[in-house]
């Protein structure tokens, strides 16, 4: 009995002593003038700068040349070849198994990777060698067949230069034009598979383009357009002379019709329909071939230099610019002024193309 009484009263105390702590804490604590106020907490987006579309670059250097993304910037500086990371504003000097001098280097389209030819001297004798080049990685490759063998072109004459290098990436080809002493070229195709072959010798060719999904090269030959290993030249209506000025990832090849020297009207088709279906667009003034800029995309940039003016004319959309235009990439084009890069940004607003 005695024990119950003291149970009994141990947890009256118990109760009493909880019941205290609550009163303080209701009337003593929370009794304060200090207001809590909670708020919601945004992260803001960081406004865009103004660093963002601009790449300083060191005085000197040379044959600047910017990836699709407009991310990495390659150049010659002192005749080596640094490629410049504009995200972390790092450099990396290319280097390969053999060091030659290094006389063409050209971005693949929407990639971050680089053709780089080099021109090696090794025991009297003189080539030039395809370099593959990893820009993310910064590592080359070389290029060789299955049985191993690099890809090496014989230097014919000290004075023949790389005039350009054109590729299809889906296709794994790749063309490189030769300008030769006499002033005609040499012609070299290499496949998936690395094999290297020359297919065109001593001929006159101008401008080249490899459609995205084609192995075929479409060339300027002399007065003609002409597909390789077609036998039929590229006639387009109404139009006399036609110069090529490039394709697109849909397999579009653009042609310019020229008159007195310069572009009037552009043509644009797929080269592998059996029936050629010829779209066209109108120029609102006659434009040099060289003002005239076909991004991957499809968008088709017209400088005006006169004007420091960028037009891209499938979606009516300009920009004014400073300094001078280098080059088309993803999201409009890049210029130079001084030793400083800037990306245009060109709104992308497509309209119905005039057939």
């Amino acid at each position: 009995m005695k024990n119950f009484i003291r149970i009994i009263v141990w947890t009256l105390v118990a109760l009493t002593i909880q019941q205290s702590i609550f009163l303080y804490i209701e009337n003593v604590y929370l009794d304060t003038d200090v207001q809590i106020k909670a708020e919601k907490v945004e992260e803001k987006e960081d406004s865009k700068s103004d660093n963002a579309n601009c790449i300083n670059l060191k005085d000197g250097v040379d044959k600047v040349s910017v990836s699709s993304d407009g991310r990495f910037v390659a150049y010659l500086d002192n005749d080596k070849l640094k490629i410049l990371d504009s995200n972390n504003n790092t450099e990396n000097e290319f280097k390969s198994e053999d060091e030659g001098q290094v006389v063409f280097f050209k971005w693949l389209t929407n990639e971050n990777n680089m053709i780089v030819i080099q021109k090696i001297k090794n025991n009297g004798q003189s080539y030039y060698q395809p370099v593959s080049y990893n820009a993310k990685k910064c590592e080359a490759r070389q290029l060789a067949d299955y049985n191993l063998n690099e890809l090496r072109i014989p230097i014919e004459d000290e004075n023949d230069k790389i005039e350009n290098v054109v590729f299809s990436t889906a296709s794994s080809t790749l063309y490189i034009k030769i300008k030769k002493d006499n002033g005609l070229n040499d012609l070299y195709y290499t496949n998936i598979m690395n094999q290297l072959s020359r297919v065109r010798h001593n001929k006159e060719i101008g401008n080249i383009v490899v459609p995205t999904t084609n192995t075929n090269p479409v060339m300027e030959m002399g007065n003609c357009i002409t597909i390789l290993n077609s036998s039929d030249n590229i006639s387009i209506p109404n139009a006399e002379i036609t110069k090529i000025l490039g394709t697109d990832i849909n397999d579009n090849v653009y042609f310019g019709s020229q008159v007195d020297g310069k572009i009037t009207k552009i043509y644009y088709t797929t080269l592998g329909d059996k029936n050629l279906k010829w779209n066209s667009v109108n120029l609102q003034k006659p434009v040099s071939e060289e003002d005239i800029m076909i991004d991957y995309s499809g968008k088709v940039y017209v400088n005006d230099s006169s004007n420091s003016t960028v037009t891209e004319i499938m979606g009516n959309s300009s920009i004014k610019y400073e300094g001078a235009v280098i080059q088309p990439y993803s999201k409009g084009v890049i210029t130079k002024v001084g030793s400083k890069l800037i990306k245009n940004e060109v709104e992308d607003k497509r309209i119905l193309i005039n057939k």
